[in-house]
C-alpha cells in the first residue's frame, strides 16, 4: 500500500470528513476552425446561455439558491456583448477561432482578477467557466462527469459553478481543489451544501486516484491522502466534535451574546437576495456589510435609483438591528462599460472604492439617494470603502449630507462610517474616529495591504492570515480608537468567521462581528464560551508573536482553557 501523503491547502468551508475519493480529470479542449467563426461563437454562446439558465432554474427548484444565483450570473455573462465582442476583435486581428477564444478569455478574466474586491475578482472564474462551456460546445466535447455513483470527496484541479450546482448534496462528502481561493464558487456552494472544502492544495490530483481514502479538514486546510489508522481516528474525532458544535450553536439562533458582560453583535454579510433570506433565517443581529456591487454588474448601464431602493428597502425592513449598506466597491479596471476610467498599472492601489466616485459622481449620488430613502424602512447605516485619509472622510461625509439636503423634499442623514482596510487609516484612527459614527475593519484588504501580498495570488496564500501580529496590532488600534471616541467598531472580513480571530476581536473590544449567514450562530457560540479572564493576555501574546502561527497558538491556548 502506498504511503500517506499530507498536503496543506486553505480551509474554505468548515467541516471534517474521511471518505473515498472521486478524481475529476481535466480534458484539454481545442476548438477547430469553422467557416464562419464569428457566427459560430455567437450561436454557441446562445446555446450556453440557455443551458446555464436551465441549470439555474433546476438549482432554484431544488432549493439551491446560492448555486442558482451563480448560474444566473453566468447565464447573463454568456449573452454579454463584451464577451462576443472580445472574441470577434481577436478574430478580425487574424487569430484562429481557438486562439481568439483563449486570448479573449485570458484578457477578460485578468481584467476582473485585478479588481481588489474578492467577490468581484472571483468573477474571473465566471468568465473562464462560461468560455470553457462555449469552447466545449464548439469542439463537441461533452461536459465532465462530476456525479459520484456513491458518496465521495470530489477532488479536481478546479470545479465550475455549473458542475457543483449539479451535484447531489447527499452524494458529496466534501471538495478539494488544487486552485482557487476562499471566495471561489466551489467554496460558496460547499458552504451552502454544508460540506467541508479545501482549496489551493497544489497537485493533489497527482497524489490520489479514484477509490482511495482521503481525510480533509475544511477549517485547517489539511488534506491527508491514504491516512493511516491513527489519522483516521484523529479526523473522525474532529468530525464528531464539529458536528456537535454546529448542533449546539443552533441554541443561539435569534439570541444575543456578550463578552465580559459587554454586548457583542454578530451580524451577517449579505451580497444578494439569497444571503438576505439566509441571514433572516439564521437570526442574525442585522447586516454588518451589505455589498451592493451585484446590482451594478452584468448590465449596460447602472441600476436606477428605484431598483436599488427596492433591494435596500427589503434589507432594511428585514431587521430591527442596523443594516450597514456599503456604497459600491468597484476596482480600477472597468467591470462595466459605464464605469470607464483611465487604464492603470496597479489597480490594487488605484482608482477604486471611494476614489472612483468623483469620476462617476452621478452614479454615486443616485446610490446614496436610494440608501437614504431606504432608511425610512429600517435602521440604515451608510459605509464607504477604500478610504485612506481624514480629508477623504470629511469630503465624503459632506457630500452625502449635501445629497440629503438637495434631494427634493429632503432626506434625513443616516449614520456614516468607513471601512478600515488601508493601514494608514488604522494608524490615524483617533483622528478618523472624530468624523464618523462607526468604523468597520475589512480584514481581507487590511491583511493584503499590511503584508504587501496580493490575495488573489495563490502563491502568496501563506501571507493571507489576518492573525499575523502586525494585522492584529492594527485591529487593536482601531478597537481602542473606537472605544475612546465612543463609536461602534466592527470586523466584516473573512476573519470574523474564524473562531480564533473572533476571540481576539472580542477581547480587544470590537463591538460587532459580521460573518456569512451560515456562521452567525457558530460565532455566537464561540464567543459565549470564552473566559474573559485570559482575554487581555491572549491579545498581548498575539500582538507580540513572531508569526500568524504562533499568534494562533497563543489564542488557542486561551480558548482551550487550563
Amino acid at each position: 500500500m502506498a504511503e500517506p501523503v499530507a498536503l496543506q491547502g486553505v480551509g474554505a468551508a468548515p467541516g471534517v470528513v474521511v471518505g473515498p475519493v472521486l478524481v475529476i480529470d481535466l480534458v484539454e479542449v481545442v476548438v477547430p476552425d469553422l467557416p464562419d467563426p464569428d457566427q459560430a461563437f455567437a450561436d454557441a454562446a446562445v446555446a450556453v446561455q440557455q443551458d446555464l439558465a436551465a441549470l439555474a432554474a433546476q438549482a432554484k427548484g431544488r432549493g439551491r439558491d446560492e448555486a442558482a444565483d451563480v448560474l444566473t450570473a453566468q447565464s447573463q455573462m454568456a449573452e454579454d456583448p463584451m464577451l462576443t465582442g472580445a472574441v470577434s476583435e481577436k478574430l478580425h486581428a487574424g487569430l484562429s477561432l481557438n486562439a481568439a477564444i483563449v486570448e479573449a478569455s485570458a484578457e477578460l478574466s485578468a481584467m476582473l482578477r485585478n479588481l481588489d474586491d474578492p467577490y468581484l475578482a472571483a468573477r474571473a472564474a465566471d468568465v473562464e467557466e462560461v468560455v470553457d462551456r462555449v469552447a466545449r460546445n464548439l469542439a463537441g466535447v461533452p461536459a465532465r462527469n462530476v456525479v459520484p455513483g456513491e458518496p465521495a470527496v470530489i477532488i479536481s484541479e478546479t470545479l465550475t459553478a455549473a458542475e457543483t450546482a449539479q451535484m447531489d448534496p447527499e452524494q458529496v462528502l466534501g471538495f478539494v481543489t488544487e486552485t482557487g481561493g476562499p471566495t471561489s464558487h466551489v467554496v460558496i456552494i460547499a458552504r451552502s451544501m454544508g460540506v467541508p472544502a479545501v482549496v489551493g492544495t497544489g497537485p493533489v490530483t497527482e497524489a490520489v486516484t479514484t477509490g482511495e481514502t482521503v481525510a480533509i479538514d475544511g477549517r485547517t486546510g489539511e488534506v491527508i491522502v491514504r491516512p493511516d489508522d491513527h489519522r483516521v481516528d484523529e479526523f473522525t474525532k474532529r468530525s464528531d466534535a464539529h458536528r456537535a458544535a454546529v448542533t449546539a450553536a443552533e441554541a443561539w439562533r435569534g439570541k444575543s451574546v456578550a463578552y465580559d458582560e459587554r454586548p457583542l453583535t454578530v451580524a451577517a454579510n449579505v451580497a444578494n437576495q439569497s444571503d438576505l433570506d439566509r441571514a433572516v433565517a439564521e437570526g442574525a443581529d442585522g447586516i454588518g456589510l451589505l455589498r451592493t456591487e451585484f446590482l451594478f454588474l452584468d448590465r449596460p448601464e447602472p441600476p436606477s435609483e428605484d431598483e436599488q431602493y427596492e433591494f435596500y428597502r427589503r434589507a432594511a425592513a428585514a431587521f430591527d438591528d442596523p443594516v450597514v449598506i456599503r456604497t459600491m466597491d468597484i476596482g480600477g479596471d472597468k467591470p462595466a462599460d459605464y464605469l470607464t476610467i483611465p487604464g492603470e498599472e496597479n489597480p490594487f492601489l488605484g482608482v477604486r472604492g471611494a476614489r472612483l466616485y468623483r469620476h462617476h459622481a452621478e452614479v454615486f449620488e443616485t446610490q446614496v439617494r436610494a440608501i437614504l430613502r431606504a432608511a425610512a424602512d429600517g435602521d440604515v447605516w451608510l459605509m464607504a470603502p477604500m478610504v485612506s485619509t481624514i480629508e477623504e472622510i470629511v469630503d465624503l461625509r459632506s457630500w452625502v449630507n449635501r445629497i440629503a439636503e438637495q434631494t427634493a423634499g429632503g432626506l434625513e442623514p443616516v449614520p456614516f462610517g468607513v471601512m478600515v482596510e488601508v493601514p494608514a487609516l488604522a494608524l490615524t484612527v483617533d483622528a478618523a474616529a472624530q468624523h464618523v459614527d462607526f468604523l468597520s475593519i475589512g480584514s481581507n484588504d487590511l491583511t493584503q495591504y499590511t503584508l504587501a501580498a496580493d490575495r488573489t495570488n495563490e502563491g502568496l496564500g501563506h501571507l493571507q492570515d489576518a492573525m499575523h501580529p502586525s494585522v492584529v496590532k492594527l485591529c487593536e488600534l482601531v478597537a481602542i480608537g473606537g472605544k475612546h471616541a465612543g463609536i461602534s467598531t466592527s470586523v466584516c472580513g473573512l476573519s470574523a468567521a474564524d473562531p480564533v480571530a473572533a476571540a481576539v476581536y472580542a477581547a480587544m473590544g470590537i463591538s460587532k462581528l459580521s460573518v456569512s449567514p451560515s456562521m452567525v450562530n457558530q460565532i455566537k457560540a464561540a464567543v459565549a464560551q470564552l473566559d474573559p479572564a485570559g482575554g487581555a493576555r491572549a491579545v498581548a501574546d498575539a500582538v507580540a508573536a513572531s508569526s500568524a502561527v504562533t499568534a494562533r497558538s497563543a489564542v488557542e491556548a486561551w480558548r482551550s482553557g487550563p
